[in-house]
């Protein structure tokens, strides 16, 4: 190979992979520096020792309004299920003997044909308008879904949901795309916490 060409490729082929490097340090570095906030605020206890090729996946949880709580960084197969990407995901424990279910999903052009046809709707056009939901009991969906809980999830919908809320089994969960890297994503997490946790104080009554 001509040494001139050579001289020139180099730098070309180098330079992004060592910018890419720079990059993903830089957001490793903010997502431990997110957890570690998120766990000296609600005195949850943190894990740093998982690793995912350059990524550090860090995990914390802890009790959280007389709930535990959990907040995670997974490797998973996307909302589509189309890719295998990291996911942030938060879970906060609840009472559920009757097999109560729902997900809730960021309405689109998509996924607004594959289940509208099975979806529960609220009656708030505002509301239906944004979000999908799947439950197994739409009369207690709507009863949960009072004023405060539209409001909540309006705001999180507000710092750019784009993944699912549900009940499965003793669990309420929170998933969503990429692991918590910037200060939307937080207060995402923050807000969906919150939340979580007066649905399991619901639930204990209803």
């Amino acid at each position: 190979m001509d040494l001139k060409l050579l001289i020139v490729l180099v730098p070309v082929l180098v330079v992004p992979w060592i910018a890419l490097y720079f990059v993903l340090v830089a957001s490793n570095k903010r997502v431990i520096s997110n957890f570690k906030k998120l766990s000296e605020k609600y005195q949850l206890i943190c894990d740093f020792s998982k690793k995912v090729g350059m990524k550090t996946h860090p995990a914390a949880e802890g009790i959280y309004r007389n709930r535990q709580v959990k907040i995670e960084s997974v490797v998973r197969d996307s909302i589509d299920g189309k890719n295998v990407i990291p996911h942030t995901v938060l879970t906060v424990d609840c009472a559920n003997s009757d097999n109560f279910h729902f997900k809730v999903y960021k309405r689109n052009k998509k996924n607004s044909l594959n289940f509208s046809a099975g979806s529960a709707m609220i009656d708030d056009n505002e509301f239906d308008d944004k979000f999908i939901i799947l439950t197994n009991s739409p009369d207690r969906i709507k009863k949960m879904f009072d004023f405060n809980t539209k409001f909540k999830l309006d705001q999180v919908h507000r710092l750019g949901f784009n993944g699912l809320l549900a009940l499965e089994g003793n669990r309420l969960l929170y998933m969503e795309p990429e692991l918590l890297s910037n200060n939307d994503a937080v207060m995402r997490l923050e807000l969906v916490m919150h939340e979580l946790c007066d649905i399991a104080e619901i639930m204990r009554y209803n």
